[in-house]
């Protein structure tokens, strides 16, 4: 075994065996390759660097026909003779499975990993005893992506494994990289599902050091160039190792060679006739080949030679010239083949074509012969057409009745050989879809949910609340509709598509005399608490749902509706009727025995507010909770239990139970795969890092936290990621850059106000401050009080009193403060950490010369201690020792709290706390000056300055575009700054530019 680069790998290694080409890569009766050598150069490099242990990803775009799977092939052909493991998938347009295009590849791992040829970088060697089991997980959860079966669980269940699924496809790639380089190409990945998408990203992002190159094809042009796959490529793009590489037409000297090749003309002859191609075909390689095929058809060389040069006008008229010379037997049997898809089995055509076989194979010789489909090599089962292209020419010629009766025909065809495979089940359920002006909406109906429900066992809930929402606008029953419409919204909500998933629910809620209401009434307010919206819409829906109730206390919706109504009123402000519903909810669970049950009870009843006397009952509720779950194994149920676990423990002072629930939120979010509870473990993440001063790695946990936030729909977490964000540049001094932004006449209508107000403090604006801390404390306090952001709230105002000197304000707030004493403060889901409210007590009291302020100090540095939190015991001394200068003590005591500060302070960058010391010797306005900066990172931030993107940067100083990158990510840290344009006012104020 050998170590490069941080990767380890066998070296020639009896073992796994990688699968051959795709037998259409090998057809001796493919087009000669021409062109794209500057392609192929940065192909090659890519695979360099993937062979030296450097992940590459290669999103290779252009429009239909451009080339990208034969350049695809080319490359993939090369790599196997350098001794690679090339793993190909594809996607197809017409209800692709889940998972598509990574069941070949994993269908290709699976008996490496089944019979121990390939074996996880995570296993343990010590424990052979466990290894077999270990291998046999491995492979089931393969088998669910390969499409195989589906978990062995009710598609009700939240019991989710999605990211296990993930990462046994990570362990699978990187174990056999162990053996051999791997290339995965992707193809057509514009007709990838959202979980492939997701399964793409992980990957990606899990594979950094490993022999792997993935390249992905796509089509650049509309409809299938779509704003989600634009987003997901972008969001790839900004990783190390990840490049795009778009697909131009061929030019005249490339086509030219290609007439040499393929048509014998002499080379001082092919220019001339290359320019006439060229102008007719763009360069589009499929349109040359089609063109020249039909050509050929009427003579070859002879035909180019005429002076009236007749060129088709699109495929279309290309692919109808040959479907005319057919026998209509012969066009009837290659349009079925067209239904059927790009690859046609020939045993299934046989059986459903309308002629004899025959006359069925004959009819597939005769397209073959004319171009319109090939054999691939080594093959007699099944043909495919040359191009999707192709395959939609003749589509498109066909009518729309002749193609439902086909689609019935296949479906009838492939129903008799179901044998319960999701794939199959899939296929019919597409043709039957397809078919539904014939009568077949019941059965497409039928199909449509069976699929579904597989895609959720396979933990694909996008595609399953898809698939659903087709069965439900095809049912013609309304209490179905509605049925399948409310199956939708919880597969959606299961995907993390709340959005979607409460537009759904609110319609089957509506639904006047629905027998569904009241569950979608449920549906909607789950939607609506995750993303933390208002719950004013969940409880009119749920109200009007529960009118019509009957026999209340045993009605286990009843009981689980009353519970999501008590949450639902709590996202209204309305926290003492939330808590007494909650409590009546948990009590009629108990009574009806019924674990899940009181756990939803539970659940709902922890988001009713957690003012500091609410905070032992809630723990006791989220352990019970917590020890519900190890019982029903219902780890949807585990993350709000261990996020309020987390928030209590950091309240109380308790590091140990904030260590514990902290981990088992991120067990529940591996568990789950749901987006959302892999939020709340970021925020408890972040919130770790920020007590502990690893702002940088605090700054990468918030940017993660909003791309994951992204994928809530609609929902967007761009609030909290601002406040985070805020809190990490006010403890780094770099809020000066954001000055010249502020004007100080800001209208707070307009604005979080509270936010608005510690900026104005920070920035040292102290008569808006002023203006607008007391607007807060006449106008607007009680609107706040019942809010998950009280505690922020009340200390940027008990700060901006402090800063102020302004005593009645500070007296104002006191007893507000007192609430808290001995415990910290914190707002939200972690977005803002305080440290102890002792500190702010002690601080405030100092100021009104009240109490015992060095007593409040004391408290709050044993509770900073113990929560092993530098940054917050910074903080509490440097309070002190403001304090302790305000009463005239001894110069040499303040001194010494600031020496303590200073050590703490420097080494960590907090620049905040240092400027807050008294007396002389503070750090300067801007925290990071350019002397800070390596002279490399000097040119790079002039080059932002001048609105340089990376690439250019790159080209300018003559490195490479990654080294750019790596340049700018540290540029950012350094700095403070939250994204490129800052760095570039950063660039401006420091005179950085000539």
């Amino acid at each position: 075994m050998y170590v490069r680069q941080g990767c380890r790998y066998h070296d020639h290694v009896a073992g796994w065996a990688p699968p051959p080409l795709p037998p259409h890569w090998s057809s001796p009766g493919r087009p000669e390759f021409v062109g794209r050598r500057a392609e192929l150069t940065k192909l090659a490099d890519a695979w360099s660097a993937a062979t030296r242990c450097a992940r590459q990803l290669v999103f290779v775009g252009g429009e239909a026909g451009a080339g990208k799977s034969r350049l695809l092939a080319e490359v993939a052909a090369a790599a196997q003779q350098q001794g690679a493991a090339v793993l190909v998938g594809t996607c197809v347009a017409d209800f692709g499975a889940p998972y598509q295009p990574f069941l070949e590849p994993v269908d290709a791992l699976l008996p490496g990993v089944a019979n121990g040829q390939l074996t996880s970088a995570s296993a343990d060697p010590v424990a052979p005893e466990s290894a077999g089991a270990d291998r046999s997980r491995w492979a089931e959860r393969l088998t669910i992506l390969a499409d195989r079966h589906g978990l062995g669980v009710s598609a009700d269940s939240e019991r989710e494994h999605r990211r296990e699924l993930y990462d046994a496809a990570c362990e699978a790639l990187q174990a056999a990289a162990e053996q051999r380089p791997v290339l995965l190409a992707l193809e057509d990945v514009h007709w990838a599902s959202t979980a492939a998408l997701q399964l793409l990203r992980h990957i990606v992002q899990r594979t950094a050091h490993t022999r792997l190159l993935v390249v992905a094809t796509h089509r650049t042009t509309a409809p299938e160039h779509s704003p989600a796959l634009v987003h997901d490529i972008a969001e790839l793009y900004r990783l190390d190792g990840v490049q795009r590489l778009d697909l131009a037409g061929l030019d005249v000297d490339d086509i030219a060679d290609y007439l040499v090749k393929e048509a014998g003309l002499p080379v001082h002859r092919a220019p001339r006739y290359a320019r006439r191609l060229h102008d007719q075909t763009a360069g589009n390689p499929f349109f040359l080949r089609e063109l020249w095929r039909d050509l050929a058809g009427r003579g070859g060389l002879a035909a180019l030679r005429q002076t009236n040069l007749q060129v088709p006008a699109s495929v279309r008229d290309t692919i109808e010239g040959r479907l005319n010379r057919l026998a209509a037997p012969h066009r009837q049997t290659l349009e079925l083949a067209a239904v059927m898809g790009e690859d046609v089995d020939i045993a299934t055509l046989v059986d459903a074509a309308a002629w004899s076989s025959d006359t069925t194979l004959t009819a597939l010789d005769e397209a073959v012969a004319c171009g319109l489909l090939e054999w691939p090599s080594g093959s007699e089962s099944t043909a495919r057409f040359p191009h999707a292209l192709a395959r939609q020419a003749v589509l498109d010629l066909l009518p729309p009745s002749r193609r439902a009766q086909e689609h019935a025909r296949l479906a009838q065809v492939l129903e008799q050989r179901l044998h319960g495979g999701g794939r199959q089940v899939q296929r019919v359920a597409h043709h039957y879809a397809n078919a539904i002006g014939l009568g077949f909406q019941d059965k497409a109906v039928r199909y449509l949910t069976e699929a579904a429900r597989w895609a959720d066992r396979s933990l694909a809930h996008e595609d399953a609340g898809a698939w659903y929402e087709l069965a439900a606008s095809l049912s013609e029953a309304p209490d179905r509709r509605d049925e399948l419409q409310h199956a939708a919204a919880r597969s959606h909500l299961l995907g993390g598509n709340f959005a979607r998933a409460r537009l759904l629910d609110e319609q089957v809620a509506t639904s006047v005399g629905s027998p569904h209401r009241l569950q979608a009434a449920i549906g909607y307010e789950a939607a609506s608490w995750r993303p933390g919206l208002p719950g004013h819409r969940a409880v009119e829906l749920l109200r009007d749902a529960l009118a019509g109730v009957q026999h209340k206390p045993t009605d286990l919706d009843y009981v689980r509706a009353l519970a999501s109504l008590g949450r639902a009123l709590a996202f209204t402000g309305a926290t003492h009727e939330a808590g007494r519903l909650g409590a009546q909810a948990i009590e009629l669970a108990r009574a009806l025995d019924d674990d899940d049950l009181l756990a939803h009870a539970l659940q709902a009843s922890l988001w009713h507010g957690l003012r500091p006397q609410d905070a032992p009952a809630k723990l006791a509720r989220a352990t019970e909770l917590s020890q519900l779950v190890e019982h029903t194994g219902d780890m949807g149920q585990l993350g709000p239990a261990a996020y309020y676990r987390a928030i209590i423990s950091y309240l109380q002072g308790e590091p140990a139970g904030l260590d514990a629930a902290g981990d088992d939120l991120t067990r529940s979010a591996r568990a789950t795969g749901q987006g959302f509870y892999d939020y709340m473990a970021g925020c408890v993440r972040y919130g770790r890092q920020f007590m502990g001063g690893d702002f940088a790695a605090a700054d990468r946990t918030c940017r993660e936290l909003l791309q994951l936030g992204e994928s809530f729909g609609t929902d967007d977490t761009e609030g909290p990621y601002g406040v985070q964000t805020y809190m990490i540049r006010r403890e780094t001094g770099a809020l000066e850059q954001v000055r010249g932004l502020v004007t100080g006449q800001e209208r707070p209508t307009e604005h979080w106000a509270p936010g608005l107000l510690a900026l104005y403090t920070e920035l040292a604006l102290d008569e808006p401050a002023a203006r607008l801390m007391w607007w807060l404390l006449d106008e607007s306090l009680p609107r706040f009080q019942n809010s998950a952001q009280w505690p922020a709230v009340l200390a940027f105002l008990v700060e901006a009193s402090l800063h102020l000197d302004d005593q009645a304000a500070a007296r104002r707030l006191r007893p507000l403060l007192a609430e808290y004493a001995g415990l910290n403060l914190v707002a939200g889901q972690f977005v803002a950490l305080f440290g102890s409210a002792d500190r702010y007590l002690g601080a405030a009291d100092s100021l009104l010369g009240f109490g015992e302020p060095e007593e409040s100090f004391a408290a709050a540095l044993e509770m900073d201690t113990r929560m092993g939190a530098p940054v917050h015991r910074a903080q509490t001394l440097a309070a002190q020792a403001v304090h302790r200068s305000r009463r005239g003590d001894a110069n040499g005591d303040v001194e010494e709290l600031a020496r303590r500060v200073r050590s703490i302070g420097e080494p960590l960058g907090l620049v905040r706390v240092m400027r807050q010391l008294p007396g002389p010797g503070r750090p300067p306005a801007t925290a990071v000056r350019s002397s800070d900066l390596t002279a490399r990172e000097v040119d790079v931030l002039r080059l932002l300055g001048d609105g340089l993107i990376n690439r250019e940067i790159a080209e300018r100083l003559v490195i490479s575009e990654n080294t750019a990158a790596n340049h700018v990510r540290s540029i950012l840290t350094k700095t403070g700054c939250a994204n490129r344009t800052q760095a570039a006012m950063y660039a401006v104020t420091n005179g950085l530019l000539d």
